[in-house]
C-alpha cells in the first residue's frame, strides 16, 4: 500500500477500531482486507499514526458509534438477506455494524437495523451538550470580560 493508503488505514482505524473496515476504506479488496489490517497494525509508524489520530481527533466512542449508525452504509446485510446461501466467511466479512437483530427461520430472513433517526436524536444531542458548555462559557466570558482560559467567575470576585 502507498503512504497516502497507510495514512487512511490508520486515520479509519483509529475512528472505528476494526482493522477489516479500515483495511477496505483504504482500499484495500474485502476479500484481503483483514490480512492487509493485520500487516499494517504491526508496522510500528501506521501504530505511531494511529496513536496521533486518537490524540488529536479524540471523540468520544459513544459519538464514533452513533455516526456509524447514522450515517453507515447497510449493503452488507441487505446481501446477507438476498443471499441463496449464506456462508461463514460472508458473515465475517459483512459490515454488520447497523444491525440489531437478524432472525432465520423457514426459508426467510428478517434483519432489524439500529433507527438511524434515534442514533441522528441521540448524536444531535450529545453534540449540543458539548457545544453548548463551550458556547455558554464563551458567553459568559464576553459578558463579564474574561479572556481565553481566565474563568468568569474569578473575574466576579476580583
Amino acid at each position: 500500500m502507498s503512504q497516502t493508503d497507510k495514512n487512511v488505514f490508520a486515520a479509519e482505524y483509529a475512528r472505528c477500531g476494526n482493522l477489516y473496515e479500515a483495511a477496505v476504506l483504504a482500499g484495500a479488496s474485502r476479500a484481503a482486507a483483514a490480512l492487509v489490517g493485520l500487516r499494517l497494525i504491526c508496522e510500528r509508524s501506521v501504530r505511531r499514526r494511529v496513536e496521533q489520530y486518537r490524540l488529536t481527533n479524540a471523540e468520544p466512542p459513544a459519538i464514533q458509534g452513533l455516526r456509524r449508525i447514522a450515517f453507515g452504509r447497510n449493503n452488507d446485510a441487505a446481501a446477507l438477506a438476498f443471499a441463496e446461501t449464506v456462508t461463514p466467511a460472508m458473515i465475517a466479512k459483512a459490515d454488520l455494524y447497523g444491525v440489531q437483530e437478524i432472525k432465520c427461520g423457514k426459508g426467510m430472513v428478517e434483519i432489524k437495523f439500529f433507527d438511524r433517526c434515534k442514533a441522528l436524536d441521540a448524536l444531535r444531542e450529545a453534540e449540543g451538550e458539548i457545544s453548548h458548555t463551550d458556547t455558554a462559557e464563551s458567553f459568559l466570558n464576553a459578558v463579564f470580560g474574561g479572556r481565553e482560559g481566565e474563568q468568569y467567575a474569578e473575574k466576579d470576585r476580583g
